[in-house]
C-alpha cells in the first residue's frame, strides 16, 4: 500500500475513492430508507417530533453518519499502515504556521449567520454540530490528509486540484443517487470549490487541524443559518468562486508556496 501511494498516487487516490463508494453501499444497507406505502398505517408516535437526547440519537442513526464513521476508521487504519500521521497534518500547535490565513472562510461562515438561525432548540443545534463534525472530520481526514499527502509530491497546486475533484466526485456519486440532481450539483460545487481553500490552507498552515475547524464552521453555519434572499447568493458565490480564488491566491507563486509544506516524520534515534 505504501509503495502504491508513493509510486502511483493518483491510482492510489482513485482506489481509495472507489472504496468509499463501497462503504456508501454498506451504510445504506445497514440503514435502508424504505418508502412508506400508507401513512395512515404508521403509529401515532411517528408524527411527534423527538426532543432532547432522543432527537440527537435518532438523527445520528443515519446512513450518512455511518458512512463517515466507517470512512474515518478506514482512514485511520491507512494512516497507521503507511505511517503518515505527521505528514498527513496531525502536528502540534507549535508547528502550525500562517493561522491568519483562515480569516476568509471564517468570515464567510459568519456572514451566513447574519440573517439568523434556523434551529428548533439546543438538542437540534447539538445534533447538527455532531453530524457536521463527523462528516467534515472524515472528509478532511481522507482528502486533505491521505489523498493530499499522496498527491503533494507532484506539487501543491496539483494536489489541491485533484483532491478537490475527487472529493467532489464522491459527493456527486453519493448525493446524486438518492436525491434530486440540482441539490447534488449544488453540494458537489461546494465540495469542489471549498476543497481549493481547504487544500491551500492545509499546505500553508502545515496542519490538518485548522482546516478541520474551518470546514466544520463553514458546513455548520450553512446548516443552521436562515439565509435570506440577499445573503444566500452572496454566501453561495463566496463559498464557490470565492473559495476557488482564495485557494489559488494562497498558492499563487513559488514564494508563497515556500511558506508552508509537509511536516516530515522525525528520524529514528540511533542507539
Amino acid at each position: 500500500m505504501r509503495h502504491l501511494a508513493y509510486r502511483r498516487p493518483l491510482v492510489f487516490s482513485l482506489g481509495l475513492t472507489l472504496v468509499l463508494f463501497g462503504l456508501t453501499i454498506v451504510s445504506r444497507i445497514v440503514f435502508p430508507r424504505a418508502p412508506v406505502g400508507n401513512v395512515e398505517e404508521l403509529p401515532k408516535g411517528v408524527f411527534q417530533p423527538p426532543s432532547g437526547y432522543t432527537l440527537i440519537s435518532s438523527e445520528m442513526k443515519s446512513p450518512d453518519t455511518l458512512f463517515w464513521a466507517l470512512a474515518i476508521l478506514l482512514a485511520l487504519g491507512l494512516l497507521g499502515w503507511v505511517g503518515w500521521w505527521r505528514e498527513a497534518g496531525f502536528t502540534r500547535p507549535s508547528q502550525w504556521r500562517n493561522l491568519r490565513l483562515v480569516w476568509f472562510p471564517l468570515l464567510v461562515s459568519a456572514l451566513a449567520l447574519v440573517s439568523g438561525l434556523f434551529v428548533s432548540g439546543p438538542a437540534s443545534l447539538v445534533s447538527a454540530l455532531l453530524i457536521v463534525l463527523v462528516a467534515t472530520f472524515g472528509e478532511e481526514l481522507v482528502y486533505r490528509g491521505i489523498v493530499w499527502r499522496a498527491m503533494v509530491p507532484t506539487g501543491p497546486v496539483r494536489a489541491m486540484v485533484l483532491s478537490s475533484l475527487l472529493s467532489g466526485a464522491l459527493v456527486l456519486g453519493r448525493t446524486g443517487t438518492v436525491g434530486p440532481w440540482p441539490e447534488a450539483v449544488r453540494l458537489t460545487a461546494l465540495a469542489v470549490c471549498g476543497g481549493f481553500t481547504y487544500a491551500a490552507l492545509r499546505w500553508r498552515t502545515t496542519s490538518i487541524w485548522p482546516v478541520i475547524v474551518v470546514h466544520t464552521a463553514s458546513a455548520f453555519t450553512a446548516n443552521i443559518a436562515s439565509l435570506g434572499t440577499i445573503t444566500y447568493p452572496i454566501v453561495m458565490v463566496l463559498s464557490t468562486l470565492g473559495f476557488v480564488a482564495y485557494g489559488l491566491y494562497l498558492l499563487r507563486n513559488h514564494r508563497t508556496r515556500a511558506d508552508g509544506g509537509v511536516i516530515r516524520p522525525e528520524p529514528a534515534r540511533v542507539r
